[in-house]
């Protein structure tokens, strides 16, 4: 298994974007600057970040350091962490290479004794400084206001917060330069900060802010206004690694009041005016993927000095086309000795031609994705193995494909196979339909690397999109025979699903319940969904389950451009609490699921997969009209429609009834 920490080696071939972060900051006349590395959840900036910072630690006159806001949260504001922390860097950097001067001594005790004095100031100025400067009014209000969103009395709040106007004099009174000039504090500090980089002969100061988009919004809005506040002058830099889309989110939570445009305008126009120099990092193309993938079986399989030899030959690779694989087993046998390819490495190549062009696009290009993939799916051949089951490599990533990508339909087959002692039919028969009726492709692995190599160019064409590739060639509801099994309808509605069921190994004749048991039984419950949510998918869960309309619809329109595997997340995560409501009334997240579903129609099959496993009796009379409202004109009607032609004939009355209602005028 691998470390799920930034990588120690330039495995993504970030080097020229590593190599332009450097550039920038040792630019003179570009200083000071911020620049912002921006991607999703795991898309490489720490990695980046390391990189960068190797190269400037060796240039003359460049002090380094990296500051994670994420670990003082909690423990301290973020003004004075971050202040707190440069401060630290350029006293040990002045003890270990250049002596500070007597000034520049008497600089950084006079700087620390005004972060010290910030510090203490943050934990009480909230309250006391606006009834020293005779507004008590903004003091109760502030109280009150805090009191309710933690949830505790005021007279709590007041007591834990010890609020003492007496206090708040003496605090005022000890502030550097005395009371008067507590204005002036700001102005002083970036004076002072500014003789203190020449006093200690640092040309250039690089800050690397990580972790900025794991932090609360007032923490990455502090952050963020320390930078400008006190830091920003001239040789200094400052690279954040951020899901800009979290920063804009936590300005957008500064400015609550703003209507929903205008929020999202001031979001990035407060982004844009903080960060001069954006960097975005590319997903990673399927090509790349396919790489990275080779590249970390063979850190798995070969010794210190061959996988020295592999990096060195990736890192000087310059393709001619972005669909060109910089390391394979072709690749592997020219770089290395013929005793260095090992059979396991060779079948772990293999493994990775078979699954990368499904696995691909439900990734999105995400690194961290593919290797806690690849993570899981070696912890579960292992598992397998000390409890005694025989589990084939193909057939366990095959599944956890579809778990990972499509877990509604991961657990209507984990049903299946239960009552069918691991052979369900409706596999068989979907299997076999697709075989019949889909044109050949090299999906299944065999059509050598030429296919694969052009498979995973059109994967790389479609990783980059915002929208789902399932919605680039849509399945018609037509073409799918209604006399099929309702199982088999939902998943062949679907065009992933079809991809899927067509790849090989086909699992007709395959007993599942070994690989459903290690999944379930050993690794934990199938409702993981939670583990794989990203900030941004998180926040915009957040927003659909809100009890406010307004906020429910600003969820909705974010959730129209999420990637595919956050989209995924969210849904999944939405049919857990569904299956575990008592009932689906207004204060479930039926409404919500099936708004949903209407803004992202590829999740029709997965809707349909959900509601088909749900008990009758559990539906509400407004499921029926809900249910085809919701897939009439999508790939999944056929499915629905069988759906509630099952419903029109339930144990329970109500339901029964109304779906009648909704089959009369469907064939009217």
């Amino acid at each position: 298994m691998w470390s799920d920490n930034e990588a120690e080696v330039d495995l993504l071939r970030f080097k020229y974007l590593a190599s332009t972060i450097v550039r920038l900051t040792q630019t003179p006349h570009l200083l000071p600057t911020t620049i912002g590395v921006f991607s999703d959840w795991g898309g490489g900036k720490s990695t980046l970040l390391k990189m960068a910072q190797a190269e400037l630690t060796v240039e003359p006159g460049t002090l380094c350091l990296t500051f994670n806001g994420w670990l003082f949260e909690g423990h301290e504001d973020a003004k004075s962490a971050l202040l707190g922390t440069i401060l630290d860097t350029i006293e040990e950097h002045g003890e270990a290479a250049e002596p500070l001067t007597e000034k520049g001594r008497t600089l950084l005790g006079k700087m620390f004794q005004r972060v010290n004095w910030m510090q203490v100031a943050s934990l009480t100025g909230r309250y006391v400084v606006p009834a020293v400067v005779g507004l008590p009014q903004f003091t109760v209000a502030n109280v009150v206001n805090d009191a309710v969103k933690a949830g505790r009395s005021v007279r709590d709040v007041v007591r834990e917060e010890g609020i003492d106007p007496a206090n708040a004099q003496q605090l005022l009174k000890d502030a550097p330069g005395g009371a008067q000039d507590v204005r002036r504090n700001i102005r002083d500090f970036r004076r002072d900060f500014a003789e203190l980089l020449q006093e200690a002969k640092i040309t250039t100061l690089v800050v690397f802010i990580d972790d900025l988009d794991r932090c609360l919004p007032d923490t990455i809005i502090e952050t963020l206004e320390a930078i400008k506040l006190f830091l920003y002058v001239p040789g200094t830099a400052f690279v954040l690694a951020a899901d800009e889309r979290i920063v804009q989110y936590a300005v957008r939570q500064r400015f609550p009041e703003l209507p929903g445009n205008e929020a999202e305008v001031v979001g990035r126009d407060y982004l844009e005016k903080l960060v001069q120099i954006p960097i975005r990092v590319p997903p990673l193309s399927g090509a790349d993927i396919s790489s990275y993938m080779n590249l970390l079986f063979a850190e798995l399989h070969l010794d210190d000095a061959s996988y020295a030899r592999v990096c060195e030959h990736v890192a000087a690779f310059q393709p001619s086309g972005v669909s060109e694989l910089s390391f394979d087993l072709a690749t592997a046998r020219r770089v290395l000795d013929e005793e260095a390819v090992t059979g396991e490495l060779q079948q772990d190549f293999d493994l990775a031609t078979q699954i990368a062009p499904v696995l691909i696009p439900g990734l999105a290009g995400n690194p961290r994705r593919t290797k806690r993939f690849l993570n899981t799916f070696l912890l579960r051949l292992q598992m397998g193995h000390d409890r005694g089951l025989e589990l084939q490599r193909r057939v366990l990533a095959k599944l956890m494909l579809l778990e990972y990508l499509k877990p509604e339909f991961f657990l209507q087959l984990a049903r299946l196979q239960a009552s069918a002692d691991g052979k369900p039919r409706d596999l068989t028969v979907a299997e076999k339909y697709v075989h019949q009726t889909d044109s050949p492709s090299s999906l299944d692995g065999t059509g050598g690397e030429q296919d694969q190599r052009a498979q995973t160019e059109q994967n790389a064409a479609t990783t980059n999109e915002s929208r789902p590739v399932e919605q680039s060639v849509p399945v018609q509801a037509s073409t799918i025979e209604s006399g099929l099994p309702i199982n088999a309808q939902t998943w062949l509605a679907d065009n992933w699903m079809r991809t899927w069921l067509a790849t090989e190994p086909p699992l007709a004749d395959i007993d599942l319940r070994p690989y459903y048991y290690i999944a379930h039984d050993l690794v934990g419950s199938l409702d993981a969904s939670s583990f794989r949510l990203s900030p941004v998918a998180d926040a915009v869960l957040q927003q659909l389950l809100s009890s406010g309309g307004a906020t429910q619809e600003i969820g909705l329109n974010r959730a129209m451009n999420l990637s595919t595997p956050d989209m995924t997340a969210i849904f999944e995560s939405l049919a857990i609490r569904i299956r575990q409501a008592e009932e689906l009334d207004n204060r479930s997240p039926q409404a919500v699921v099936f708004r949903l579903v209407q803004e992202r129609p590829e999740l029709a099959p997965q809707l349909v997969a959900l509601y088909s496993s749900l008990p009758e009796t559990k539906l509400p009379l407004s499921t029926s009209a809900l249910l085809w409202e919701t897939v009439k004109g999508t790939q999944s009607e056929a499915a629905g429609l069988s759906t509630l032609q099952r419903w029109g004939q339930s144990s329970n009355a109500i339901l029964a009834q109304a779906t009648q209602i909704v089959l009369n005028r469907i064939q009217t």
